[in-house]
């Protein structure tokens, strides 16, 4: 005969579904300390680039790309984005007519050519005026040339540098004079000669120093370095070379590089180039002709990435590091 165990004896089931969800990620996790020790581990925050459709966290603008319009993309995410999307800043929007609204405004052209003959020295007349200075621009980008110095031209010696404001207005630019004998001037991809160094060469010690002035903006370096006062932001790629080159430092909360910047970066946190990050998220080519050469690149994709964003720069300390 079987016997039936009193109700109140009966041992409750526990259900094994149960999953502890992250709500940026939607990470699931079986335990409660894993998903605790996830979050200490991921850094989610506002900075990290969202599905506009389901609004999940991703790690990187890459990783975003793969989760709506990817071989494995999720469906629902992926159909709406056809529909609603930017392919550019991979927003999405109310309807296609938005869309197609806002794409005048998000492809960008590519700007014209700086060349090489006819500008050895430029610095920007507001800079002289300090209410520009003081107020406009929060951010600098800075873009170094180099050519080659050894005996097979394989060392980096700086010989152009070019500083852009966010309005695009050309606010320095000069040739350096070169400290070691320059062995390969790389024309193909500078177009500098010899004759540029040597005529129009500013010593890098000055180029510093201008430099300096401009992105301190009459700020101590101690206030600088505490919360940036009124010094400016420096946008590069790659600004550990630059400012190697230059042999200048600058407080890291004020800089902003987009070979480390993670939203910018590989799925597996590598570095791409500037050139893929013009083409994918501003629609052009950067050209290579050394005629044609482009030095203002530099500043348009870190300024339609700290747009989109909504420029929450100073608070968020060194583009590198934990975001």
């Amino acid at each position: 005969m079987e016997e039936f165990e009193p109700n109140h004896l009966k041992t409750p089931m526990v259900s094994t579904s149960t999953r502890h969800k992250c709500a940026a990620c939607f990470q699931q996790f079986k335990k409660k300390e894993n998903l605790v020790e996830h979050m200490k581990k991921s850094y989610h925050s506002v900075h990290q680039p969202k599905c506009g459709v389901c609004h999940k966290h991703c790690k990187s603008f890459e990783s975003l790309r793969e989760h709506i319009s990817g071989p494995l993309a999720k469906a629902h995410c992926s159909s709406i984005f056809a529909q609603n999307g930017c392919h550019l800043c991979l927003n999405v929007f109310e309807s296609p007519v938005s869309v197609d609204g806002h794409k005048e405004l998000c492809l960008q052209t590519a700007p014209p050519p700086l060349g090489t003959m006819n500008i050895p020295y430029t610095e920007y007349e507001a800079l002289e005026d300090e209410n520009y200075m003081s107020k406009y621009p929060e951010a600098v980008a800075i873009n170094c040339q180099m050519v080659g110095c050894g005996i097979d031209g394989s060392v980096d010696l700086l010989a152009r540098v070019c500083l852009v404001d966010e309005e695009e207005n050309m606010i320095f630019h000069t040739y350096v004079e070169p400290q070691l004998s320059v062995t390969d001037y790389r024309y193909e991809v500078t177009g500098i000669k010899e004759e540029h160094l040597k005529r129009d060469g500013m010593p890098v010690k000055e180029v510093r120093e201008k430099i300096s002035q401009i992105l301190y903006n009459g700020e101590s370096i101690g206030k600088a370095r505490l919360d940036g006062g009124k010094a400016k932001l420096l946008v590069g790629h790659n600004l550990d070379h630059a400012l190697d080159c230059l042999l200048m430092n600058y407080p890291e909360n004020l800089l902003r590089d987009t070979a480390t910047y993670r939203p910018l970066l590989k799925t597996n946190f590598m570095s791409h180039s500037l050139k893929y990050l013009t083409k994918t998220y501003l629609g052009y080519d950067i050209r290579s002709s050394n005629k044609d050469l482009e030095m203002k690149e530099i500043d348009r994709p870190v300024k339609r990435k700290t747009n989109l964003h909504q420029r929450r720069g100073r608070d968020m300390g060194r583009w590198g590091q934990k975001s």
